[in-house]
């Protein structure tokens, strides 16, 4: 099994009572912009062992996320406007190598989450894991008051700051 990088956090004697998600994050993580191509994308998540990135825009302020899920998913359905009706109907019609391709997929502003769940680095820990479960969401981007990056924190990064 890989390590994963840049992961590790020294919770020392915090409780995740008392835990702030800042205490957790990933800082300074990896960002890309709206035009990034989907090809270049999935070597992004690939070389790096990530499975989701915020994307930025020309300031560095984050305008949406992106993962794994929201790739597979740009794949089966493919480009806005030629969505098939369900994903079986696709399997029926018969996909194609051209429908598939990773040149025909667009950019990640096409199928990112736009307005990501944010969090501030100071907040508890059990307030933004409460969050991410309301919002369904596995990856929060933690960011200063004008929203730029400062970190990420995901479900895992969470649930590694409990007691085992």
């Amino acid at each position: 099994m890989k390590e994963m990088k840049d992961r590790t956090h020294d919770l020392g004697r915090a409780t995740p009572t008392a835990t702030t998600v800042g205490d957790v994050m990933t800082r300074n993580p990896l960002c890309i912009s709206p035009d990034t191509p989907a090809r270049e994308l999935a070597r992004i998540l690939e070389a790096n062992e990530i499975s989701g990135v915020p994307v930025v825009d020309g300031l560095d302020r984050v305008i949406g996320v992106v993962s794994r899920t929201d790739l597979l998913r740009r794949v089966v359905e493919g480009p806005q406007g030629s969505r098939p009706p369900s994903f079986f109907e696709a399997l029926a019609e018969g996909l194609t190598d051209e429908d598939l391709h990773p040149d025909n997929l667009g950019t990640v502003e096409e199928f990112m989450t736009p307005e990501p769940v944010t969090t501030r680095p100071n907040e508890l820990l059990s307030e933004v894991a409460r969050r991410m479960a309301e919002d369904r969401v596995h990856r929060v981007v933690v960011v200063d008051d004008e929203m730029h990056v400062l970190g990420i924190a995901t479900s895992l990064d969470i649930l590694r700051a409990f007691p085992r």
